[in-house]
């Protein structure tokens, strides 16, 4: 009888530790979902024509379990059901959060400081970090795109650490060992490839945001497809891009781009700073201009950044004077100047 007991309970242990096992590994393969889409239905099975069980609003944050095809199969307040992927913006979940504390640092494609350089963070931006490899930590720029950071020029919050467990504080210890100090000056006199990895910028003080931030944060979206329709990074539109970059600053404005034409301050072409609007008409195709169609973000040196459909069809940067775009540039506007 003691030894069937004793079987029983050690069988029973078994199946509790295996189960919550599971339930680890299910945890931590799970996602962040958040909706993008004003008003989005919450389906019973993955189609539209699915029972929709709820409707949640944008912004409203779920957790994403599984994918089938266009649709995620997500849980929201212990309820479970479908949610289609053109409104669901879904990422890894951060194991720690950092400060930037160089001027200015590069966020590379890998971790390695001959790597492409995908966009630059300047010092006092706050970070997510998804991965500690060496020397260099994963993080996210934008919204579904990441990089790598060399760990010397991230501080890990301290916060942080207690709620990302052993493995932040692993990061944290990192950023402080002193076996990671590398030599500022090297033979030649030059800086070091880490030293390298950031540079002094300026500021301007007359506007709401960082002009420069601005535009580099729009520079992260480069290559995400053109979608008719589209605001999010699923694929962005012309205007749905600029509302997009401009919302993540906290910049209220108008969806279409006729009526972000009408809005902030009109300036001559000769005045355009990084930031600024510039407008098109790209339906022209008798050499008149009759209305705008087009819009982008002017990033300086004569360029701007937009989402294309002419040749690319993707964010991507032009010239204002190219054959094509100086002939239908129609206006400015500024949204940042206060």
């Amino acid at each position: 009888m003691n030894v069937s007991k004793k079987l029983m309970l050690s069988l029973a242990a078994a199946v509790i530790t295996v189960f919550a096992m599971s339930n680890t590994i299910s945890a931590a393969s799970e996602k962040t979902g958040v909706v993008t889409g004003t008003v989005v239905n919450f389906r019973k099975e993955p189609s539209l024509s699915s029972k929709v069980l709820l409707q949640l609003k944008k912004g409203t944050k779920v957790t994403v379990i599984d994918s089938k095809e266009d649709w995620y199969h997500v849980c929201y307040n212990d309820a479970y059901g479908w949610m289609h992927q053109d409104w669901l913006l879904v990422r890894d979940k951060s194991i720690a959060s950092g400060i930037v504390t160089g001027s200015v640092v590069n966020v590379r494609s890998k971790p390695d400081t001959k790597a492409e350089v995908l966009t630059q963070f300047k010092k006092g931006t706050k970070v997510e970090i998804f991965e500690h490899a060496g020397k260099w930590y994963r993080v996210a720029i934008g919204e579904e795109r990441y990089g790598w950071m060399h760990s010397d020029w991230v501080s890990v919050r301290e916060e942080q650490v207690s709620r990302g467990g052993t493995q932040a504080g692993r990061l944290a210890a990192d950023s402080n060992d002193p076996e990671i100090q590398d030599e500022d000056v090297t033979q030649d006199g030059s800086k070091s490839k880490e030293e390298a990895e950031t540079q002094e910028t300026q500021r301007t003080g007359s506007d709401i945001v960082d002009r420069q931030e601005l535009v580099d944060y729009a520079k992260t979206l480069i290559g995400i497809k053109y979608k008719w329709g589209g605001e999010t990074t699923k694929g962005f539109d012309c205007s749905g891009f600029v509302k997009y970059v401009y919302n993540h600053f906290g910049i209220s404005i108008e969806r279409k781009s006729r009526d972000q034409a009408k809005g902030g301050k009109a300036i001559k072409k000769s005045e355009l700073k990084p930031g600024d609007l510039v407008f098109f008409d790209t339906n022209d195709s008798n050499g008149k201009l009759n209305d705008i169609s087009h819009v982008g973000i002017y990033i300086g040196d004569g360029k701007f950044i937009h989402a294309s459909t002419y040749l690319k069809k993707a964010i991507t940067i032009e010239s204002m004077s190219s054959s094509y775009y100086s002939k239908r540039y129609m206006r400015a506007r500024d949204y940042i100047t206060k």
